[in-house]
C-alpha cells in the first residue's frame, strides 16, 4: 500500500465520525503536541513524528501511540492516534488537519471494552508499517539542520 494510501485509509477509515469515548483515558492516548523525545519517520512525502518510540515499547503494550506530520507550519499536527492493548492494534482515531472531527474505526475482530461504541472496521491497514507496534524512528534531532552522527545509522 502506498503513503498517500495508507493516509488515506486512516483519514476516511469508512466516514465513521467520532463516537465518545474515543481512547482509553490513559496519558499515553491524550497526548496533543509531540513530545521533544518522539522519533522522526521519513515517508515518501516528507516526515512523521511518532510516540512513544520503539525503546519505550514491550511487546504487550497497553496504551497509545501516536504520529504527528511533520513539515507543515507553524508546528506538527497530530494525525492519527493508535490504541494497542497487550501490544495489539485495537483501534485508530485520525484526524486531517482541518477536519470538524477525528475519524475513527477498529482493526477487525476487536473486543471493545464496556463503555466504547463500535467503529467501523479498518480495511487495508493490516501489514502497513506506519500502524504497527514497532516503527522505526531517528531522534527527532534527525530532522535538524546539523543532524548528529546518530542519524547515519539505520532508524530503531
Amino acid at each position: 500500500m502506498s503513503a498517500a494510501m495508507a493516509m488515506s485509509a486512516l483519514a476516511c477509515a469508512g466516514d465513521a465520525w467520532a463516537v465518545e469515548p474515543l481512547l482509553p483515558d490513559l496519558p499515553s492516548c491524550v497526548r496533543g503536541a509531540a513530545p521533544d523525545d518522539a522519533g522522526v519517520v521519513a515517508t515518501p512525502g516528507g516526515f512523521m513524528l511518532v510516540h512513544p518510540r520503539n525503546a519505550d515499547l514491550p511487546d504487550d503494550y497497553t496504551g497509545c501511540k501516536t504520529l504527528w506530520v511533520m513539515d507543515v507550519d507553524p508546528a506538527p499536527w497530530r494525525w492519527a492516534t493508535l490504541w494497542f492493548r497487550d501490544g495489539r492494534l485495537q483501534r485508530v482515531v485520525s484526524t486531517m488537519k482541518d477536519a470538524p472531527a477525528p475519524r475513527i474505526c477498529d482493526m477487525p475482530g476487536v473486543a471493545l471494552p464496556a463503555g466504547y461504541a463500535p467503529a467501523p472496521a479498518c480495511e487495508g491497514l493490516d501489514d502497513h508499517p506506519w500502524v504497527s507496534l514497532r516503527l522505526p524512528s531517528w531522534p527527532r534531532a534527525c530532522a535538524g539542520d546539523a543532524p548528529p552522527a546518530v542519524c547515519e545509522k539505520e532508524p530503531e
